[in-house]
This record gives C-alpha cells, sequence and structure tokens, in this order.
C-alpha cells in the first residue's frame, strides 16, 4: 500500500507539472496573438488618421523624424522593426522611413501593391497622403514578438505555486548546443543571474548534464521529463529535483517547471512513519495480552480483528488525506491559471476589459440578439484633447486621466453592462437591453459625469470632456457595422464640436 501511495503521488505530480507548463505556453501563445492583432489595429488606425489629416510628405517628415523633431508622436514605443515609410509610387521609391535598414523589403511590398500583412511584415497598413505619395505603417515579426516576449516574461515572473514551486524559461540561440547555446530568460530561484550564457557542457554536483539532456530531449519529442541536482528557491541546500520542459518554438524558448524529490517523498516517508509507528505498536500490546490471557485465545482472535480493521481504516484515512491534498493543490494551480487569464482578458492600466475580450463579449451579445430578437447598445466614448494633455502635463498624468474616466464609467454602467478600453484615449461600452434613447439617456449622463469631475495628479488639475457616439442594433447589422457605425458618429461629434453625445437621431 505504501509503494502504491508514492506511485500515484509521483505520478499525479508528473502530471501537473506537465499541465502547468502546458497552460503557460497557451497563455504565452494568447498574448503572442493579442499582440499582433493590437498592433494591426493600431497601424490601421493611425494611417486612417494621417489620411484623414491630409498631410502631405513634408508634413510626415516634420511630425515623425527624430532628425527634425522632437516631438514623441512617433509610432508604438520606438521599437526596432517597427515603423513609418513613405513612398512615391510614380517614381517607385522611398522617399522617407524610420526604419531604413529595411528599405529592401519595404520596396518590394510597395512594388507588388501589398495591402494587408504578409509573412514579411505582419503588421502592414497603407494609406494615401495629400501629395499621392503612400504611407505604410508596419512591424517586422522580431519586433513584435520582442514585444509579446516582454509581456510573457512580466507574467511567468509572477506565478507562484506551492512547495517553492516556479515557471522558468531558457531562450535557445543555437539547437546544435554547447557553449552559450542558449540564455536564461526567467529564473525565479536565479534572478541575479538572468541573461547568463548557458552550455549543454555545465554538469551538476552529481555530474548530470541536464542542459544537455534538455536540449536533446525536447528537440527530439518537444517535451521531456528530466532529473537533477539544483539548489532550493532562497536556499543554498541541493537536492534531486524532478523537472518537466517543453519547447515553444516561435519564441525559441523552453519552459519548464519541477519539484525537489524530497518534497514529494516526505509526504511518503510521513504515512510509511506512521504506518510502522502503529504497526509496532500494536505488535507489542499484542504480545503483552497473548501472554497475560492466553486461556482467553478465541476473545483475543475477535479483538486482534477489531484492532487490525481499526489499523487499516486508520491507513486508509491517511490515503484519503493524501488525495485531498492533492486536490487542493490542483485548485490553487486551477486559481493561478484564472489569475493568468484575467491578466490576459484585462487592460492593464484602467482595470476594464481590453480590445480582445471585448471582441468576444461583442461577438456573444449580436449572436443572442439575432438569435432571440433581442436590442441593445453600443457607446463609443473617446477623450477630447487628449493629446494636448499628455503633451502639457506628460503621459503620467495622461494615465491618471485615464484610469480616472474608467472609474466613472464603472460607476454608472449596470452590472450586466460592459466596459472597455477600446484602443489609446477610446472606450467602447456595451449596453444590453437598452433601446437608443436609454442608450442616449446613459451616454448624456457619462459625458456630465466627466465634464464635471476634476483629476488630481499631485498638485496638478485637470478637467476634461468626452465625445460620445450610440448606436442601437437591429436585425441584419453586423458586428463591424456597428462598429464602424458608432465610429461614425462619434468622429461626426468630434468634427461638430466636441463635448456631445451623437446618434442617427439626436445630438446632445
Amino acid at each position: 500500500m505504501v509503494a502504491e501511495s508514492k506511485a500515484r503521488i509521483f505520478g499525479e505530480k508528473k502530471d501537473a507539472l506537465a499541465e502547468r507548463v502546458e497552460r503557460v505556453i497557451a497563455e504565452i501563445e494568447v498574448i503572442r496573438g493579442t499582440v499582433y492583432t493590437e498592433y494591426q489595429t493600431l497601424a490601421e488606425a493611425q494611417c486612417a488618421l494621417l489620411s484623414t489629416l491630409k498631410l502631405d510628405t513634408a508634413g510626415i517628415i516634420n511630425g515623425f523624424d527624430p532628425r527634425v523633431t522632437k516631438r514623441t508622436t512617433r509610432f508604438v514605443l520606438h521599437n526596432s522593426g517597427i515603423g513609418l515609410a513613405v513612398y512615391d509610387r510614380v517614381n517607385q521609391k522611398i522617399l522617407w522611413t524610420d526604419e531604413v535598414d529595411l528599405v529592401p523589403q519595404l520596396l518590394e511590398a510597395f512594388k507588388h501593391a501589398q495591402q494587408s500583412p504578409s509573412d514579411e511584415f505582419p503588421v502592414w497598413a497603407v494609406g494615401n497622403l495629400a501629395d499621392n505619395n503612400l504611407i505604410a505603417i508596419f512591424a517586422i515579426e522580431d519586433a513584435l514578438d520582442h514585444i509579446a516576449k516582454k509581456r510573457s516574461i512580466a507574467i511567468v515572473r509572477s506565478l507562484h505555486f506551492p512547495l517553492n514551486q516556479y515557471v522558468w524559461i531558457n531562450g535557445i540561440r543555437n539547437y546544435s548546443g554547447g557553449p552559450g547555446y542558449a540564455v536564461r530568460v526567467v529564473h525565479p530561484s536565479m534572478e541575479g543571474d538572468e541573461e547568463v550564457l548557458l552550455s549543454t557542457e555545465t554538469a551538476d554536483p552529481a555530474g548530470n548534464l541536464s542542459y544537455k539532456d534538455e536540449l536533446e530531449g525536447v528537440l527530439k519529442h518537444g517535451s521531456i521529463y528530466l532529473s537533477y541536482v539544483f539548489k532550493k528557491l532562497n536556499s543554498d541546500e541541493l537536492s534531486e529535483k524532478l523537472a518537466y520542459a517543453q519547447l515553444y518554438k516561435p519564441f525559441d524558448w523552453v519552459v519548464c517547471t519541477g519539484i525537489h524529490t524530497d518534497d514529494m517523498l516526505s509526504i511518503v516517508a510521513k504515512r510509511e512513519s506512521d504506518f510502522n509507528r502503529a504497526f509496532r505498536n500494536q505488535i507489542s500490546s499484542y504480545a503483552k495480552i497473548i501472554s497475560i490471557i492466553s486461556l482467553l485465545y478465541i476473545g483475543m482472535i475477535l479483538f486482534f480483528e477489531r484492532r487490525l480493521t481499526g489499523m487499516i481504516n486508520v491507513f486508509i484515512d491517511k490515503l484519503k488525506e493524501d488525495e485531498t491534498a492533492l486536490r487542493e493543490e490542483k485548485n490553487k494551480l486551477d486559481y493561478a491559471y484564472q489569475e493568468l487569464q484575467r491578466v490576459a482578458y484585462s487592460d492593464f492600466l484602467t482595470g476594464l476589459l481590453n480590445r480582445r475580450a471585448m471582441y468576444e463579449r461583442l461577438q456573444q451579445e449580436v449572436s443572442r440578439a439575432q438569435r432571440e430578437g433581442l436590442k441593445f447598445c453600443l457607446i463609443l466614448a473617446d477623450i477630447d484633447h487628449f493629446k494636448s494633455i499628455n503633451d502639457t502635463f506628460g503621459h503620467d498624468t495622461g494615465d491618471r486621466v485615464l484610469k480616472a474616466i474608467a472609474g466613472i464609467f464603472r460607476q454608472h454602467i449596470r452590472p450586466e453592462d460592459s466596459a472597455s478600453r477600446w484602443g489609446g484615449e477610446e472606450f467602447l461600452i456595451l449596453t444590453p437591453s437598452r433601446s437608443l434613447e436609454e442608450g442616449l439617456v446613459l451616454a448624456e449622463d457619462l459625458r456630465k459625469a466627466v465634464e464635471s469631475t476634476t483629476i488630481y495628479d499631485g498638485a496638478t488639475t485637470v478637467t476634461t470632456t468626452i465625445t460620445l457616439g450610440v448606436v442601437e442594433y437591429s436585425q441584419g447589422k453586423t458586428f463591424d457595422s456597428l462598429i464602424k457605425e458608432a465610429d461614425f458618429y462619434l468622429y461626426a461629434g468630434k468634427k461638430l464640436k466636441r463635448n456631445c453625445v451623437m446618434s442617427s437621431v439626436s445630438t446632445v
């Protein structure tokens, strides 16, 4: 029974390690897809805005070339591989780009009249300038993956599990192995040594070539279980560790987790010790009883049976305790996974739903409305003159304004409503079972609440307004058409006077 208990504990622990890594990899894949979608959406929106502003080539250079202006209006984050390009379609040449290393690839894309993302440029949006030149906003795969990696690393570093377990990542640079074959990307037990180069020739104190075994295993099977000697978290104590590693090829990452063998053996050893102690105590008691009351043989036989049955029941209860402990650990893992999902579906700054989560929520509501003949409203809101707030007070104050307005939205909407940060300073609110008139009332309440609120950032005070576009769902409308209609009314309000509510029936 002890052997079976040990085998079951080890087997379930191995399954738990594999499940943990697979869930982390699944979330990394979600984050990567979100980054690609997010930046494509940003590129299309900014390209459309530049076309609407009717800028010419000189205006683009004056606004975006760092050699000309010190304004921080360049496309997202200044990452290498993400930028803008202006193309002379008549003479077929690049007039200007802030990514000069990509000029050959950009020329090919323009010459082939590329209009949508490709393998070369997974983010690609094109617009027309006032002087008949083309402008493109683009990003290459390495730049997008760099952003996705940073977000994934932050999430992985925050994960904690029972028995000092954690997740770590090694980034492969050379699949042939050898010195410097990989770099340590994340390792909670060795935070000071992250970014250190690894070697397949490095052995642990017991002589195990764990890095070599890990690389060969993931190359051959995609994943591997391995054992080696390693120090415990926040300690210099060395002990055998059971680890599970799986390759995530898009990032050339090996995602790993593990548990020290003695942490599992301690559970088994305690159960075995309890059983042996109980057994020895029973044998001693039986010997004394037999020597004193040998004439009561039949009675003693019955007594032995009762005591043995009790002993077995105690052991069975201890096995049930083991199973309960394992279930509790699994529940904690499920909670950690739910937290990971929450991070992937929430806007990190405002705490509202992010664009991806709102997409899914809106698609569900459209399907339900089509199926059950229901109605709902969409409210698209945009902060007026938000760029001026950033330029005047700084981006920290701008972030404070975004958080404050998100709080106002949460106070005014119902539990069944959904509010999201749609992008930049835009917010999208979904209000199920509301008519257009009811949606206009809610939008006006939000407009007044923002207008009358003073936002404090230290000694700085800011007041601002919002412009809102309201649209009601009706049968036959699609998801995309609703968004476009709300966007139309929003920008109609922007052109009219700002700080107003626009819809198909009225202007507030």
